[in-house]
């Protein structure tokens, strides 16, 4: 479930929008903080806020005494920006991509201007053309935002995507090796004895994305490879989305699962701090591994094994995908990383666990 937006971001957003849309023009003067407080109902140290993060990410400059101004750049002409869209644009924890990104863009003289999926739908092909050399884009959901892409792609405008692809926009796409990933994570569990595994991906709709179908089906591999058997198909996960953490636990007894492969972090960090709020002795006998590495994951209790995602590389590889504007789009996969951690571990035997 996507976290509410933070007030000093909505604020942060919509100014931010207005300035890279033309609505406020190099030199206009933005509101004051007093106005902003009213405007949107927040505290002065919330709409302050706003105002700093525009100022640090060169946006707009202050003059003591004057206010807040939107930012006059020498480059600011089509051929030298760059729009990247994320749904987290400042929250690095969830993915470094920007950091990568920024880096290449500035070794190619280039800018990388970064805005959340709600500003990006706000602005008119027109004005995407005017002010951008291109985009790169994470999508949350691509079957529901391919029409816009397609769209896009349509009037020629270069497009490079993130993490997750679509054959039939025929663009190109950098990701993560998710494959290899699933393998990696199921491979080392087999290692440590488990034979009942089960892969969970919260699956709210009817269509997965394509880099979770990835990694299901290199976990798919690697129990064949090892002569098992998927715990539960891909199609049941629903079902587990429904369960209580009691129901939960009588699952997993039921099946006699001993290990779980969770689609990413977020999502094994909630199932873990559910199951242990009814049970705090669960991962004495449960091991769990997720996907992606983030922050959180070696915070948690027990620290989080994870497949680890270069980011970074991912956006420095996206850079160099749009500016080089290949003539046939490709999907460009880079390695993964197993991160071992204390949330896996080999499976106790039956006459160990009884003794």
């Amino acid at each position: 479930m996507p976290r509410k937006e933070p007030r000093y971001m909505t604020i942060y957003n919509d100014l931010k929008q207005q300035i890279l849309t033309g609505e406020l023009q190099p030199d206009d003067q933005l509101p004051t903080e007093l106005q902003l407080t009213k405007t949107y109902h927040v505290s002065r140290i919330t709409s302050k806020r706003a105002l700093t993060e525009l100022e640090s990410r060169d946006l707009i400059y202050r003059k003591q005494g004057s206010g807040s101004f939107v930012q006059r750049h020498a480059q600011t002409t089509t051929s030298k920006q760059l729009l990247v869209v994320l749904p987290f644009p400042t929250d690095a924890g969830l993915g470094d991509y920007a950091s990568g990104i920024s880096a290449a863009a500035n070794a190619r003289n280039y800018q990388a201007v970064t805005m959340d999926p709600r500003g990006f739908a706000q602005l008119t092909t027109t004005q995407i053309k005017r002010n951008y050399a291109g985009i790169i884009y994470l999508p949350q959901d691509l079957y529901q935002e391919a029409e816009q892409l397609y769209l896009l792609k349509l009037d020629h405008v270069p497009v490079v995507l993130l993490d997750k692809s679509l054959p039939e926009l025929e663009l190109p796409v950098v990701a993560a090796d998710n494959f290899n990933g699933g393998q990696l994570a199921t491979t080392h569990l087999i290692k440590q004895h488990h034979q009942h595994i089960l892969f969970y991906a919260q699956n709210p709709g009817a269509v997965l994305p394509s880099s979770v179908y990835e990694r299901y089906f290199g976990y798919l591999q690697a129990l064949h490879q090892a002569g098992l058997k998927p715990v539960a198909s891909i199609h049941e996960l629903v079902a587990l989305n429904e369960l209580t953490p009691t129901a939960w636990l009588d699952y997993l007894k039921q099946h006699q699962i001993t290990a779980i492969v969770v689609e990413n972090d977020l999502i094994a960090i909630k199932l873990m701090n559910r199951l242990r709020a009814v049970d705090p002795a669960i991962w004495q006998r449960l091991s769990i591994i997720g996907f992606d590495n983030i922050q959180a994951a070696s915070l948690t209790y027990p620290a989080l094994t994870t497949i680890a995602q270069d980011f970074k590389g991912m956006g420095r590889k996206a850079v160099e995908l749009l500016l080089n504007t290949p003539a046939n789009p490709k999907i460009v996969r880079l390695p993964v990383k197993l991160i071992k951690r204390a949330s896996t571990r080999i499976l106790a035997s039956k006459e160990e666990t009884n003794s």
